[in-house]
């Protein structure tokens, strides 16, 4: 007696679960073979409970294909226990029921209330069905797989791919099927669905057929009126008697017919403006269901995340430390390396980063090893992520293996880089009065092309000027007026600069060392420096014309007089120059100087390098080796760590770069993806 009382509801289950998957094996439409010519494929598939994961159903969706998906059943989500409400759940209960075409992110069925939709296809690739139970991620696979065991039922769901979209077809078919299935709740939906799109089609075509109609009515009337217009001008020319009017009747002028045609077609466009916002409703609403099937899934995972809390008592959740980026951070380039760690005593189990809530495979995540029955409790991350521009969200979800979740989230603003700089390049070998150098225009052209090619920045954005190209009246055009007028305050400039620097006395000069500095243009005279050459004190002018709030200035020069180098020796010069120049044209918001040597020290030219070796080291570093975090950028700052490291050591410690002044955020100088 006690085994039957045992046994007979274990009985009952199992019956009640077959009759229960012998429904779901049943296709919900009867659909005829051959299929009818409107139908494109056609498949039933039944999602069995206790299956976690999404089932690819082999029907390929193109993009924009017409489909309607129909679902019935039920699944309980904890048979046998006392659960709370609405776990014995169905496909109209909307969020269960899992969709996804090929890769794209899995969406919760628009179905609250109902048991088929139809829709267009964004997205191209196999047709993957599936139902929820806990978290997803946005493919649809679960968080935990363990919380489907115990499932009992399941969904039939029929998937039609529609050859066209014309509606009178698709609703005059699924009317058929309605009358042989007039019960068929999956069925009635979907030919109200169906229905509700026909009727707003025809009304829209009816519409902006009259519309089209009114118009060719008006353009008639009023051609007819010109053509008497002109006939009566020319008969009162000619002195002729004018035509003879027709006897006054109540029939309406063509003035008063043209008024009502447009009075007529003002009506019939509004008809049809209410007609697109009834369409715009109806996939807003779509939209909605959407919407708040993500609120339900967030809602359910908070409850969730609060009763593991509550069922762990005082055990905390994972700690989160994220190194990099910052949130809220605007860059120029489409990749940015995520860093941080995660840390929890009980041992880490999982580790989830998404982007715009795409789910990124990552290699902390791999890195999860198990030893034993140990999981580690320290990991690193560093994943280099790309960016879509404007917003994108970055979210790390850590779970631990009491199943306690922390989550940290920040954004990224991306805004490309090569359609806010501009640039000009400037490069002197053959000066018209002074010593030639030999490898400034090599200088010159290299560093135009990093920026084109590397950079991809237009090249209508780049000057380059090369020996006499960069007169002083020319640079000063290029630099004073196209720059000023060219960059915005939210733009970026480089002004790179490879040829000879020079000094001369001057009392009044404010570096407290008698000196002005000067660059040199290709037509400057070492005897009226002040006639012929840039002063440093004007190169400060011309910066403060610019509006751009984001400035280098990068200069492959030097002016301490020494013999040799890009300096030009002039007699009398014997004062230690003092670098205050340096900062006082730095002093602008937003400016960085990057020189290629101290103020006393001499700019050298390589003959195996054939540069200017800071020049060299510069694109170097800039090519890539200047990377230090891998992220495929390289900032102004690593471009100075590297060339401070690698000229001194290429020129005997003779010669050391000099960075000044500090910006706001990220200079960037190179790319290498």
């Amino acid at each position: 007696m006690q085994a039957q009382r045992v046994f007979l509801p274990f009985l009952f289950a199992i019956i009640s679960c077959l009759l229960v998957l012998a429904g779901c094996a049943k296709p919900i439409l009867k659909m005829p073979k051959p299929l009818p010519s409107i139908v494109k494929k056609y498949k039933h598939v039944t999602l069995h409970a206790g299956r976690p994961g999404m089932r690819n159903t082999e029907i390929y969706i193109n993009e924009k294909d017409f489909y309607t998906i129909l679902a019935t059943g039920s699944i309980d989500y904890c048979p046998g226990k006392t659960c709370k409400a609405g776990h014995d759940v169905k496909p109209e209960h909307g969020w269960p029921l899992m969709v996804r075409i090929g890769k794209a992110n899995c969406y919760f069925s628009p179905l609250y209330g109902r048991n088929a939709f139809t829709a267009h296809s964004y997205w191209s690739g196999n047709l993957y069905l599936g139902y929820k139970q806990g978290q997803v991620s946005s493919y649809g696979e679960p968080f935990y797989p363990e919380y489907y065991e115990s499932d009992i039922g399941c969904f039939s769901v029929d998937v039609i791919v529609w050859k066209t979209d014309d509606y009178l077809q698709i609703v005059d078919f699924l009317e058929q099927m309605r009358e042989k299935n007039p019960k068929n709740r999956a069925i009635i939906h979907a030919a109200e669905d169906a229905t509700k799109r026909k009727n707003l089609y025809l009304a829209s075509a009816k519409a902006s057929k009259e519309i089209e109609e009114t118009k060719k009515e008006i353009q008639k009337l009023k051609e007819e009126s010109q053509r008497e217009k002109e006939t009566t001008t020319k008969s009162v020319e000619k002195k002729e008697p004018a035509p003879q009017t027709k006897p006054v009747t109540t029939e309406l002028s063509q003035d008063e017919k043209i008024a009502q045609l447009q009075e007529k077609l003002s009506k019939l466009m509004e008809t049809v403006a209410q007609l697109e916002g009834m369409k715009e409703q109806f996939e807003d609403q779509k939209r909605k269901t959407s919407l708040l099937a993500k609120e339900l899934e967030e809602r359910e995972r908070r409850e969730e995340d609060l009763l593991r809390q509550l069922k762990h008592g005082e055990k905390s959740p994972p700690v989160i430390v994220i190194a990099g980026p910052k949130d809220g951070i605007e860059v120029e380039v489409g990749t940015v390396t995520f860093s941080g760690v995660a840390e929890d005593d009980q041992g880490l189990k999982g580790l989830d980063i998404f982007i715009n809530d795409n789910p990124l495979l990552t290699k902390a995540s791999r890195d999860i090893k198990v030893v034993g029955t140990k999981h580690p409790k320290r990991l690193e991350f560093a994943e280099r992520i790309l960016l879509q521009s404007g917003e994108n969200e970055i979210r790390i979800r850590v779970t631990d293996t009491d199943g306690l979740t922390a989550e940290k989230v920040l954004t990224v603003r991306y805004r490309e880089m090569r359609k806010n700089v501009w640039a000009v390049v400037i490069g002197i070998d053959r000066y018209q009065n002074t010593r030639h150098l030999r490898y400034a225009v090599n200088d010159a052209r290299a560093f135009y092309d990093h920026l084109i090619r590397n950079n991809h920045i237009p090249e209508e954005n780049v000057t380059l000027l090369l020996n006499e190209e960069a007169r002083l009246t020319r640079l000063r055009s290029i630099l004073g007026t196209r720059l000023k007028n060219k960059a915005g305050k939210e733009d970026m400039v480089i002004i790179f600069f490879a040829g000879h620097g020079a000094c001369e006395k001057d009392v009044t000069s404010p570096d407290r060392d008698g000196l002005e500095k000067y660059i040199l243009p290709y037509d400057a005279d070492p005897k009226d420096l002040y006639a012929s050459a840039l002063p440093m004190s004007e190169i400060s002018r011309i910066f403060n014309r610019i509006q751009s709030e984001r400035l280098i200035f990068i200069a492959d020069a030097c002016y301490s007089g020494a013999s040799g180098g890009r300096t030009i020796n002039l007699a009398g010069i014997r004062a230690t120059i003092s670098e205050a120049f340096l900062d006082r044209i730095a002093s602008g918001k937003g400016r960085i100087i990057l020189t290629a040597s101290g103020a006393n020290e001499v700019s050298s030219e390589d003959d195996k390098l054939k540069h200017g070796v800071f020049t060299y080291f510069l694109l170097e570093g800039l090519r890539g080796k200047a990377d230090t975090d891998k992220d495929g950028i390289i900032t102004v700052d690593e471009a100075y760590r590297y060339v401070f490291q690698k000229v001194p050591r290429a020129t005997g410690q003779e010669q050391h770069p000099v960075k000044k002044g500090i910006v706001e955020g990220q200079l960037i100088l190179g790319v290498t993806h």
